[in-house]
């Protein structure tokens, strides 16, 4: 896994559609990523990385035979709205607190 320190508070803000054939995800990065910055760390099986949505991440296509696989949990505040035709297939939970009026939930 890699990461690109300093980029949880400036990111990118170009992207581009990626080719399906070789990537989990539909849209990538269209801006060039200076390689000098980038920081390669090794999760051992059962280990996990948590850090910022913002912050440039990244691995290299696994090719071996074992299994990789990732999972994302983002907080928010209730009052934040997902706009669904914007985030299709995005469900939310309310974790506590109340319901938002233009909250939608799957649990409430």
């Amino acid at each position: 896994m890699s990461v690109v320190p300093g980029t949880h508070s400036n990111g990118f803000s170009k992207y581009a559609e990626a080719d399906l054939s070789r990537n989990t995800f539909r849209r990538q990065i269209a801006e060039t990523i200076d390689e000098s910055k980038v920081v390669y760390f090794e999760l051992e099986p059962g280990e996990c990385s948590l850090h910022d949505s913002k912050i440039v991440h990244g691995a290299k296509p696994n090719t071996s035979r074992h299994r990789r696989c990732g999972y994302t949990m983002r907080y928010l505040p209730a009052a934040n709205r997902v706009i669904p035709e914007k985030n299709p297939g995005h469900k939310v939970w309310l974790a506590r607190g109340r319901p938002h009026e233009h909250g939608i939930y799957e649990n409430v």
